[in-house]
């Protein structure tokens, strides 16, 4: 995982191609996790679309976008966490394993 000191953190793919989640570093060491969801639970009070959460925080996830694809959820999502200060946490498991 990588930070490239620019404006936005740069996205890793999690789980191989076309598993539709992605990891980042943001500026102050915290990985945040994007992901689909294509069909939500019936009491899922988000609707389907891309979700972003710390990896520590998986359960609390805010919705990012569900009609303009990835390239916008991906540059949705890191102008979120660009914008969000932060205390620094730790790695999620899947960053740990590289």
């Amino acid at each position: 995982m990588s930070y490239n000191l620019g404006p936005l953190p740069q996205w890793d793919m999690v789980g191989g191609y076309g598993s539709d989640t992605f990891e980042a570093r943001g500026p102050q060491g915290v990985i945040w996790r994007l992901w689909l969801v294509e069909s939500p639970a019936e009491d899922d009070p988000l609707p389907s679309g891309y979700r972003l959460a710390p990896c520590e925080e998986p359960s609390e996830p805010t919705f990012v976008t569900g009609e303009h694809g990835l390239y916008h959820a991906l540059d949705t999502a890191g102008m979120q966490i660009a914008a969000r200060p932060g205390r620094p946490r730790k790695r999620c498991a899947s960053a740990r394993a590289r």
